[in-house]
């Protein structure tokens, strides 16, 4: 019998994201509250007849609050995947891009615990292929995350890609297993569930 074509890791309930939208929300708005009670009675013209740029304070706050709830609620609304099949590794590691990343195109996949947090690492080879995308600065925030929480040496030097762990449903060994069945021999597929601090 034939395996799965496809496989894709379930997202677990998006705890973390929504909580940072609740406290972002919350400072938002106290914040926005203070700027409407010390500006919200200001005349739109000074005495002179000139605009009165103090008016115009809680609009502008309120503008500025509204576009930076924007990574947040993309942060709920766009959940991290991984999926793979025979061809590639398809990795969203935040709420920005897809990346389609061949297997023709990748060195390891590891799985490495820092500061109590699992996290899949993905290293591409050198130099890149001509196909499937190349992880870009914005991709790699959370792998920046996991390179702050490290308090000791890096363990996955070489990384270019990383995911949370903890935003899918199941053990780190499983969901490394179920990646490893669709991995060709060349793609070193690793786990270490030490604390690497």
């Amino acid at each position: 019998m034939a395996g799965p074509e496809r496989i894709e890791w379930r997202r677990s309930f998006p705890s973390a994201a929504l909580t940072m939208l609740v406290w972002y929300a919350s400072a938002a708005a106290l914040a926005l509250g203070l700027v409407w009670v010390l500006f919200g009675g200001e005349p739109a013209r000074l005495d002179s007849g000139a605009a009165n740029p103090l008016a115009t304070l809680p609009r502008a706050f309120l503008l500025l609050t509204l576009l930076g709830l924007v990574p947040f609620g993309l942060a709920v609304l766009r959940r991290p995947i991984v999926a793979a099949n025979h061809y590639a590794l398809t990795i969203r590691p935040g709420p920005w891009r897809t990346l389609v990343l061949p297997w023709a195109g990748l060195a390891s996949v590891t799985s490495y615990r820092v500061g109590g947090e699992a996290y899949l690492f993905v290293r591409c080879l050198e130099p890149p292929g001509s196909v499937g995308d190349r992880p870009g600065w914005a991709d790699q925030t959370v792998l920046r995350a996991a390179h702050r929480q490290a308090r000791s040496a890096w363990p996955v030097e070489g990384s270019d890609l990383a995911v949370r762990m903890r935003d899918f449903v199941g053990s780190p060994q499983a969901l490394l297993s179920a990646l490893a069945a669709f991995a060709p021999d060349h793609v070193m597929i690793d786990g270490d569930f030490a604390d690497a601090t």
